[in-house]
């Protein structure tokens, strides 16, 4: 009987014990999982939001080239003052007149993807190019007052941009009032936001949405949501705020205001961040009530996987965050971070070479072979640019649609070596672009056209340098296009 009782003593210890071992391994796995979680979604949500702020820049950049190219109409007072309303004015003086700003709008459009990009009078008439299917749309007239009535009266700058004009939700349109009886009315393609608004493949879960004025949706990376509403549980995670990042059961939102007051929403489902997590979470629970002795020692080796796992996504969207997705390179931030840091720490440095390179007729590619061949050939642009410049250590980015530049510095050289270093390597470029794009070339007149500036000892900003290679690649443009102007 005591053997009895002794033995239904071990057995109710050990139980007690076992349950124990199980409780405490239960509660420290709890605590350690919920510890972790809060790190991932920290970690992961501060990616998420560098990614947005990217994404934020990227569109405000597009939105400031398109608005850009309408104020340079206001560089020579015959384009702005002329009024085709002025009763005053000859039939030989309105197409004088209409043809030179005609010219100038052709000038500033030839490499931008415009739909329309004219002029509009208060009488309806027109100069530049206004596309079919905006003429279509005011068939019967009004395409001024509708215009013109966008622009708020409180609007210093004078300006507005709109979506779902009349309905039609392909596009985009900027208007900027010129004089009291004549506004810009300037247009693209929604898609044209697509590179500018990627989803990067390690967040391919995420969604992301261009929201205009009473939430409306203007661009989705899913087509079905453009011209619809934004989702209420989102507005009810984010609510009017902007510049945040908020999560709950269910979502992980960012929300990002746009320089021209619109807002990048970017969503992503909490169960997709914590995927891992969960299924790992379920294989523990289940180890701790089998093997309650090997409990912590579970927990720490999930531990430790866990804060693998969590590193590696961080590296992936530290790298996300750096480079050109499509071709590798800098992108236009880490291009610009990386030069600013260069010339903050100049000293002993001879000389600087800065070159910007463009596509000339690029559009042409897209146009008739698509968007597909069109990439196709910024990526395989990309390679020759590492191949060429890439052996002086140079900084290469892509800082625009088909746009890219390269930063250089010396510290051995003099400025008229580092020229000539230059002009070779600019050269050797040309050389190989006429061999690997030869069927390009051909075919859409495909070209590239570049500005080099290089730079003996000196304090520069980078904007300074930029803006200076920037006027050489437009030389090369009004000179005939398909070659280097050096500065």
């Amino acid at each position: 009987m005591k053997r009895r009782n002794l033995r239904r003593t071990q057995i109710i210890y050990s139980s007690v014990v076992a349950l124990g071992v199980i409780l405490l391994s239960v509660i420290i796995s709890v605590v350690l999982l919920n510890s972790l979680r809060r790190t991932t979604e920290s970690k992961v949500s501060y990616f998420i939001a560098a990614d947005a702020h990217q994404m934020e820049l990227n569109v405000d950049s597009y939105l400031d080239n398109v608005q850009k190219e309408v104020a340079l109409l206001f560089s020579d007072k015959d384009y702005y003052l002329y009024d085709a309303t002025d009763p005053s004015l000859s039939e030989y003086r309105k197409i004088q007149s209409e043809t030179k700003i005609l010219n100038r709008i052709v000038d500033l459009g030839m490499i931008s993807n415009f739909c329309d990009f004219g002029v509009v009078y208060s009488n309806d008439s027109a100069a530049g190019w206004i596309s079919q299917v905006t003429d279509r749309m005011f068939k019967d007239g009004g395409i001024y007052d509708y215009f013109a009535g966008l622009i708020p009266e409180d609007n210093r700058k004078e300006d507005a941009w709109a979506f779902n004009v009349l309905g039609n939700t392909d596009r985009i349109y900027y208007v900027k009032r010129l004089n009291p009886n004549a506004v810009c009315v300037v247009s693209f393609y929604i898609s044209e936001l697509e590179n500018v608004l990627a989803v990067p493949n390690e967040l391919s879960e995420m969604s992301i949405r261009l929201v205009g004025t009473d939430d409306f949706i203007i661009y989705s990376s899913n087509s079905k949501e453009i011209a619809a509403t934004l989702d209420p549980v989102i507005t009810g995670i984010i609510s009017d705020s902007v510049g945040i990042t908020a999560i709950n059961d269910e979502l992980m939102v960012t929300s990002n205001s746009i320089s021209n007051g619109w807002k990048l929403v970017c969503s992503m489902p909490t169960d997709s961040i914590m995927a891992d997590q969960v299924a790992v979470t379920s294989v523990l629970i289940l180890i701790v009530t089998i093997i309650t002795l090997l409990v912590l020692l579970i927990i720490l080796f999930v531990t430790s996987r866990f804060n693998y796992s969590v590193n590696g996504v961080v590296d992936d969207l530290n790298n996300q965050a750096r480079n050109d997705q499509m071709t590798g390179l800098l992108n236009k931030s880490a291009f610009r971070s990386l030069a600013e840091s260069d010339l903050e720490t100049y000293n002993g440095k001879q000389a600087i070479a800065f070159v910007m390179l463009d596509l000339d007729n690029f559009k042409q590619v897209n146009d008739v072979a698509g968007h597909k061949v069109g990439d196709d050939v910024i990526k395989r642009l990309g390679e020759l640019l590492r191949e060429v410049y890439g052996v002086e250590g140079a900084f290469i980015g892509r800082v625009g649609g088909d746009e890219f530049a390269v930063y250089k510095s010396y510290n051995d050289i003099t400025r008229e070596e580092a020229e000539q270093r230059i002009k070779e390597l600019t050269q050797s470029m040309y050389d190989l672009f006429a061999i690997h794009f030869k069927e390009e070339c051909e075919k859409y007149n495909l070209s590239v056209s570049s500005g080099v500036l290089v730079a003996g000892p000196g304090d520069y900003k980078f904007d300074d340098l930029y803006q200076k290679a920037d006027v050489a690649l437009y030389i090369s443009k009004r000179n005939g296009k398909s070659k280097p102007t050096y500065i």
